[in-house]
């Protein structure tokens, strides 16, 4: 890639039931200062319920896939978009975002500047005036894309550029998986030696959290955290992060962060802090579950004989 202004690049987005979030997401990509004739922009329909019919026009300005085999699997969605777009860069972003307008343009000057193959976005939440508890929770909790960048060297499909070879070579995320398949995509290119660069100009705001989502968030990404410990070489006990959970959180963390320490300030610190507190544990406690679900049920011993099959395909060689 030689200059951002000929880089095609295709747009991969899945969405379940939120049909008006995903209207508003191609108002905000429709203002994009990149060049609609460069600009593929792919929805992924991850098993929707809801009877609703998208505006013919559109529809035509956009491809449109359905996942059916692996319902609620937003990766195997973004697989299905991968299988079939035109793109030299593929992005990724959820469909309850709101991109700024030099969006692209920023993330894609980044990739050039900095000579990378992967680049992760900035990612802030688009809080009210009057946000609830649960919204500050969310938005404390969810996507730091700097400190997972520059602290562990992965990235979130939140707001993800990749190029297109580097896919082909690292492979698809992981079919299936609901949460965490970008964190071991992640780690699956760091191993064959691609690097991530952070680029805080290509921003994306995120909705935050209802009480009821971000509960079910932290059960989701608790489950998924366990196969992500899984792959990691050097991992603590099991059980090391719950017992972590119990011990009370402190707002000093946040010291170091002014625009989630302002989060903290501008509401009730008593109940901020208490959601933080049980929204801690709820997410232990599902990663505890599934290790037990996973070592007590049949999925590890036909994981173990997968692996054993790989060696010896391997030591054949």
């Amino acid at each position: 890639m030689n200059s951002k202004g000929d880089i095609r690049v295709s747009l991969i987005i899945p969405f379940i039931d939120n049909h008006e979030e995903v209207l508003q997401l191609k108002t905000n990509l429709d203002q994009q200062n990149y060049p609609k004739e460069l600009t593929e922009i792919i929805f992924v329909d991850n098993g929707s319920k809801r009877n609703f019919t998208f505006p013919d026009q559109f529809v035509n300005d956009l491809v449109f896939l359905r996942e059916d085999e692996n319902l609620n699997s937003p990766y195997s969605a973004r697989n299905r978009g991968i299988e079939i777009a035109k793109g030299d860069v593929l992005v990724f972003i959820d469909a309850n975002s709101r991109p700024a307008k030099d969006w692209l343009v920023n993330g894609l000057r980044c990739m050039v500047r900095s000579n990378c193959e992967i680049a992760a976005g900035d990612v802030q939440f688009d809080l009210k005036d009057s946000p609830s508890v649960a919204n500050i929770v969310d938005a404390l909790t969810s996507i730091n894309m700097r400190k997972a960048v520059q602290e562990r060297g992965v990235a979130y499909t939140a707001n993800l550029f990749i190029r297109k070879e580097v896919l082909e070579k690292v492979g698809l995320f992981e079919e299936r998986s609901r949460s965490g398949g970008d964190v071991r995509w992640s780690m699956r290119a760091a191993e064959k030696g691609y690097r991530i660069s952070f680029c805080k100009d290509a921003l994306v705001y995120k909705f935050p959290r209802s009480f009821k989502a971000l509960f079910n968030k932290k059960i989701r990404t608790g489950r998924g955290y366990f196969y992500t410990w899984r792959s990691e070489h050097e991992k603590p006990i099991w059980f090391y992060n719950l017992l972590r959970s119990l011990k009370p959180p402190v707002f000093s963390r946040w010291n170091n962060d002014p625009a989630r320490l302002q989060l903290i300030q501008s509401g009730n610190r008593v109940l901020i802090w208490f959601m933080l507190y049980i929204a801690g544990i709820v997410e232990q406690l599902a990663f505890s579950m599934e290790y037990l679900r996973y070592n007590l049920g049949k999925q590890r011993d036909i994981d173990r004989r997968e692996e054993l099959v790989g060696e010896n395909i391997q030591n054949d060689a």
